[in-house]
């Protein structure tokens, strides 16, 4: 299933769930928000990076640790895999053969941090918590975003290409045609 469709479809889920659960229960407000009754969730869009993630977050929660630190845990796993073509410096570099990482992360409270165009940072969902929890941020970019990242104590990596990103990244080379891909879903 494609991913607009499975947005549609589980949105369309949780609405008649609600309208359901209205109509044929009778907990008070109270009951509903309580931290007992609530059964977290942990959902990713990546098969083989989202298993790894995913277990990842279940063993916090599973250790009384927080959704925040459950989604940061996660999202570090996903950043590790230097298979991977898009998340992590082991991810595709740009055209000009450097890797530019983005994250983002919210809390809660709807308080935000983020990241973009990150370079040599391992973890830059732990840089965009730092953003959200230490400056009045919401965003930081590029040379920016990699001084704080320094700051904070993020080792500076490399910045050497993984061997999976090399060879995509040498292929890509022999033509230099930029075109970016367009991915439009039908219905």
């Amino acid at each position: 299933m494609k991913r607009r469709n499975w947005i549609k479809t589980i949105s369309f889920a949780g609405l008649f769930h609600n309208l359901a659960f209205s109509k044929e229960t009778k907990l008070s407000t109270n009951t509903i928000a309580s931290k007992k009754n609530r059964t977290p969730i942990v959902l990713s869009t990546w098969h083989n990076q989202g298993v790894t993630a995913n277990t990842k977050a279940w063993e916090i929660l599973n250790q009384q640790g927080t959704a925040l630190d459950a989604v940061e845990a996660g999202a570090k796993m996903s950043e590790l895999d230097t298979n991977n073509c898009c998340v992590g410096l082991g991810a595709n570099p740009d055209r000009d053969g450097i890797v530019t990482l983005d994250a983002c992360i919210m809390n809660e409270q709807h308080q935000c941090g983020s990241v973009l165009a990150l370079e040599r940072i391992k973890h830059p969902i732990s840089v965009a918590r730092s953003v959200m929890e230490k400056t009045p941020h919401v965003v930081l970019a590029g040379a920016g975003a990699q001084q704080f990242a320094l700051s904070q104590g993020f080792p500076l990596e490399s910045g050497e290409l993984s061997p999976h990103a090399k060879t995509n990244y040498e292929n890509w080379l022999k033509k230099s045609e930029y075109r970016p891909q367009i991915n439009i879903e039908k219905n």
